[in-house]
């Protein structure tokens, strides 16, 4: 249903990462790029900031995007590379045009999002009384929940985008279906002759002679043995793309559907004294076996100030025989934090000022030179044909420069190298030269002899 998947970059390009990219599906493989090179990049950053070191993955990995030649010796030069910004200026701007009014209920609401098939909701302020409890209904699309707020979000309430509990006739074997996903989310395994695992690139392991496994999404779900795996744990820290969590696996009973998601970005503040949940469901039990329970989503919180001690929960749902599901994500971008309450998931918290990324607003880094030679803005990405050449007379240290778009300034700009043989070096620089929109980072390094690659990375602390 996503046209990406993430998955952490590890030190070893070589053979780390391809083991990393075999653990995932092909279907999402195939959708993960359309073309190579600069559309590579353009394509990541598109789908969002990753954490650290995190990757597109792409069916093509092994077209190594680009060569430079130190006399015979040729090193690759990737540009898959991943940009986050650094910690912002305190004025948030939601983008709300405020089309949808006040949203202030004073009685328990569900948000039918049938006929808001964006998912998003462009509302004035937001006020949510003490007591009052908001859920959805997804739409076709099952697009995560997005509220843009022009003015403060005041949450006394409860917003709830859970994902559903199995439904089953107690005492009735392979009778029951999947509890559906929160909006955002994926649905639970379903039951029968040959249960079938829980949706969504994290979805639980079914089995139709023993107990099913959790969903997984921010951390694993449990496996209650070797004959039902728990699903993989996806996505990045920061939420972006936003996605939700996935359900767990069926046995008689369907598995728990995975909690949803939904981002709310206020221009002012948002409060928290209530509670914001996308829980995962529950998952079927009768007499020694049953079905996994659902990982819980995603909730990801932007604005100027939080505040508050209400909570927020992506707790996985409960399975059968401790085949819970994993832990949904929050991220918390906040220029000003005083936020004393729960949170229950896997947490992160800096301050990430852009909502939706859209075209050209997203981070993006590209190797431009090593030692003054240009390196093609189309790496071929085969050792045999480098895209640069640099001459052996060269002295170490050598200088790699990287453009950098829509990255603040000032940012830690990495440049590693793995040759064939060998440890990888490393060099750090920094984009002090431009602007946030376009900047450039040197960075000088000793470049070893021997053919390999060369990455540019790009991170915060946050």
């Amino acid at each position: 249903m996503r046209p990406w998947e993430l998955c952490e970059a590890v030190s070893n390009p070589e053979s780390e990462l391809e083991a990393a990219l075999q653990r995932i599906p092909r279907e999402q493989i195939s959708l993960a790029f359309l073309g190579r090179g600069r559309e590579n990049i353009s394509m990541v950053t598109t789908a969002g900031f990753l954490d650290r070191s995190l990757l597109m993955k792409n069916d093509a990995m092994q077209r190594r995007a680009g060569g430079v030649k130190l006399s015979s010796i040729i090193f690759c030069v990737t540009v898959l590379v991943a940009g986050l910004p650094a910690r912002g200026r305190a004025q948030v701007n939601s983008g709300s045009n405020g089309s949808d009014g006040a949203f202030n209920p004073t009685a328990n609401t569900n948000i039918n999002m049938a006929s808001r098939l964006s998912g998003i909701y462009q509302y004035t302020s937001v006020n949510i009384a003490s007591g009052v409890t908001v859920t959805f209904t997804p739409n076709a699309n099952n697009t995560p929940v997005v509220w843009l707020v022009q003015s403060n979000c005041i949450i006394a309430g409860t917003v709830s985008v859970a994902g559903g509990n199995c439904s089953y006739i107690p005492y009735q074997s392979y009778s029951s279906v999947g509890g559906g996903g929160g909006p955002g989310g994926w649905g639970g395994g379903s039951a029968g002759t040959y249960p079938s695992p829980g949706q969504g690139p994290g979805g639980g392991g079914g089995c139709a002679t023993n107990s099913a496994a959790g969903g997984s999404f921010g951390s694993q779900g449990q496996s209650p043995g070797p004959w039902a795996a728990a699903g993989t744990v996806y996505g990045n820290s920061f939420l972006l793309p936003l996605l939700g969590g996935s359900g767990g696996g069926a046995w008689g009973y369907g598995g728990g559907g995975g909690g949803g998601a939904i981002l709310i970005a206020a221009s002012g503040s948002i409060q928290l004294n209530g509670s914001i949940g996308a829980n995962g469901g529950l998952g079927g039990t009768y007499s020694s076996t049953g079905s996994g329970g659902g990982s819980g989503g995603g909730v990801r919180l932007v604005t100027a100030s939080f505040a508050g001690n209400g909570s927020i929960d992506t707790s996985g749902g409960t399975g059968a025989f401790g085949a819970t599901g994993g832990n949904g994500r929050i991220r918390i971008d906040a220029y000003q934090n005083t936020f004393g309450g729960g949170l229950y998931g896997a947490v992160s918290q800096g301050f990430q000022p852009i909502i939706l990324p859209t075209a050209g607003q997203g981070a993006q880094l590209t190797i431009s030179s090593v030692a003054g030679v240009a390196v093609s803005p189309s790496p071929s990405g085969v050792l045999s044909t480098p895209d640069a050449v640099v001459s052996a007379q060269q002295v170490n240290p050598l200088p790699v420069v990287v453009n950098c778009s829509n990255i603040p300034l000032n940012t830690p700009i990495t440049v590693s190298v793995k040759p064939a043989t060998g440890a990888t070096v490393t060099g750090v620089g920094y984009n002090n030269t431009g602007t946030l929109a376009s900047s450039t980072a040197t960075v000088s390094l000793n470049m070893p002899r021997g053919g390999g690659l060369i990455w540019a990375t790009a991170a915060t602390g946050n």
